[in-house]
């Protein structure tokens, strides 16, 4: 079998002598590493490699690593360069020791695939009944109505929402004295109708017989209609009660643009011939609240990387991305070789590829397809 690294050097020799050129300017290839060639397109752009000419080299290593596996690095790379260099090529090869034998053999071999993160959304609302009372009456029982149908029984509460919308909570709360009161309210989350809400005081510091109740709207949104109950409108408005001998709910609501509409209520209890009173009133506190669940699933471990290393030291690899489409990776022969420079057994594989190549942010770069022979070290 001629040896080509020996016939590369003679020539190399004979034209130092001839032209007296400094040979040390380019380091001379070690008997022990391999000379090999590759040729293929980079989406049309051409590329056709050998080790040993235009002082390309073939570079190989092998590296057990982790939980009993192996990792055998190729490169076809411009040689003792370090930077400036031409382009390059490198094929990573990463199995289990127990199947070296199986791995390097004819036939398919898959490509490394990096892991992927499903990120999983939640939107839930994340509430909590705030009572009052205003002579000091513990609430005894807080009572939740969702939008769709069900119902919770507690001070605080969360319930999980599909996605964008407009979702209706009703709370009724009810405090020692058997006094009651009843808020409805509105949250929008992501869509174009606006959450609403309302909300007012009722003054029992004046006479017996007059009862003054004013709203308090919070935020920025005004509603077109205000309406006491029995339909009365206004934003202020006097009740007499001349003869008040039990609890009296007087309730708000609010129209406003775009169909959205609030309601709350509150009791009042006043006691036969006191000139004040107690009121009780509840209010929903909360929101919208988004959580996120990520999950990472690990991605193809065994198998083999292709990279390409531009003039600029850019790189691109098929790692970095998902594979889709045509791809594959074949070893088409394979055949002992000699030791490389590390003392380490070597392989000649036959290979054809095309793969998707990626930037290292993992956007597509260019498709890459080859064939020729390289070399892999493996373990004695």
């Amino acid at each position: 079998m001629v040896n080509y690294k020996w016939a590369l050097l003679f020539f190399v020799a004979f034209l130092t002598a001839a032209t007296g050129c400094n040979r040390a300017d380019l380091p001379e290839p070690l008997d022990s590493d391999p000379v090999f060639r590759l040729q293929g397109n980079l989406e049309g752009e051409g590329f056709d490699l050998a080790a040993g000419v235009e002082q390309y080299f073939m570079y190989t290593a092998f590296t057990p690593v982790n939980d009993g596996n192996f990792r055998s690095l190729s490169r076809l790379e411009e040689l003792g360069c370090t930077t400036g260099c031409a382009p390059s090529w490198q094929f990573e090869f990463n199995g289990s020791l127990a199947a070296v034998d199986s791995f390097f053999a004819p036939g398919s071999i898959s490509f490394i695939q990096p892991g992927s993160i499903s990120v999983d959304t939640i939107y839930k609302l994340s509430l909590a009944a705030r009572s009052n009372h205003s002579a000091g009456g513990s609430a005894l029982s807080h009572e939740w109505s969702f939008f769709d149908g069900s119902t919770v029984n507690t001070a605080t509460v969360e319930k999980e929402i599909p996605g964008p919308g407009l979702y209706e909570v009703e709370l009724t709360t009810i405090t020692e004295e058997d006094c009651l009161s009843y808020t409805r309210k509105n949250f929008s989350f992501a869509s174009p109708l606006p959450g609403c809400e309302v909300d007012f005081y009722v003054d029992t510091t004046l006479i017996f017989d007059s009862i003054i109740v004013a709203n308090y709207l919070p935020g920025s949104s005004q509603p077109e209609l205000l309406l006491w109950q029995d339909s009365i409108p206004g934003e202020v408005i006097s009740f007499l009660f001349p003869e008040l001998e039990e609890p009296v709910t007087i309730c708000l609501e609010g129209l406003f643009p775009q169909g959205c509409s609030a309601i709350t209520c509150q009791t009042v209890i006043l006691a036969q011939g006191a000139s004040a009173g107690s009121v009780c009133s509840n209010a929903i506190e909360g929101g919208v609240v988004i959580e996120t669940d990520s999950t990472v699933a690990s991605g193809l471990s065994n198998g083999v990387v292709v990279r390409y290393v531009d003039e600029l030291g850019n790189v691109y690899a098929s790692d970095t991305g998902e594979q889709t489409g045509v791809v594959d990776f074949t070893i088409e022969t394979v055949g002992p070789f000699e030791e490389n420079s590390q003392g380490q057994a070597t392989l000649e594989l036959g290979i054809r590829f095309q793969c998707q190549l990626f930037d290292a942010q993992g956007q597509p770069w260019r498709q890459a397809e080859g064939n020729g022979t390289i070399a892999v070290a493996v373990p004695d």
